[in-house]
């Protein structure tokens, strides 16, 4: 007997599913959202408009999906990294982030436009906030983030930790000779310490 969950209707429509969504990816990397079509996507996916349909209504309900998926991918690298030691790895998640610039172009777009209550998307970033805030507060707070030690209530550093990426994706969409990296590393050392030691290294009250 096959085990459960590898074969039949099921298994397809998953895989049909990772299809799509690997297809919607490329797509909204290639001509941002605003440029691509539910019929273009459903091309590059090798599958009819109607199949398209069956999984996704609308190209809202497909780029939230996009958009889970990414989020689903970081918490995943993210999993076995706590307390403290969380700060370091989100300098490599922005490097990654950052690599990845038509689909963070995309999310920067939508995340502003999504402040609208009616937006299709604004339910998605509502809870995804919430959810990053409280994932980033819990480390801080539990023992391994506290053995590391923060300057500054764990709560005040998630909410900070949220602002400072997204803010410098968007400047860096819009300038990218802007130090993305370095000015991170300067704000992690600033949670770390309380602005009481300098980007050198060096104590500031020395």
């Amino acid at each position: 007997m096959a085990k459960k969950g590898t074969r039949g209707p099921y298994a397809k429509s998953a895989a049909q599913r990772q299809n799509i969504l690997a297809a919607a990816r490329r797509t909204f990397a290639q001509l941002g959202y605003n440029g691509a079509s539910m019929r273009g996507i459903a091309e590059e996916a090798g599958i009819t408009f109607t199949g398209l349909r069956h999984h996704f209504a609308t190209k809202d309900e497909l780029l939230i999906a996009v958009l889970t998926q990414r989020d689903e991918e970081h918490q995943a690298q993210q999993a076995d990294i706590h307390g403290t030691d969380l700060l370091d790895a989100l300098g490599e998640l922005l490097h990654q982030v950052l690599e990845e610039p038509a689909i963070t172009e995309v999310f920067t777009t939508v995340s502003g436009e999504a402040v609208a209550r009616d937006h299709p998307a604004h339910e998605f970033f509502v809870r995804r906030y919430e959810r990053v805030r409280g994932d980033f507060s819990r480390e801080l707070t539990s023992p391994a983030g506290q053995s590391g030690g923060i300057a500054v209530p764990p709560a005040h550093a998630a909410i900070l930790l949220a602002a400072v990426m997204d803010g410098l994706q968007l400047q860096w969409l819009l300038d990218e000779d802007v130090e993305v990296h370095a000015a991170f590393a300067t704000f992690i050392e600033l949670l770390r310490t309380g602005g009481s030691r300098a980007p050198d290294g060096t104590d500031e009250h020395e």
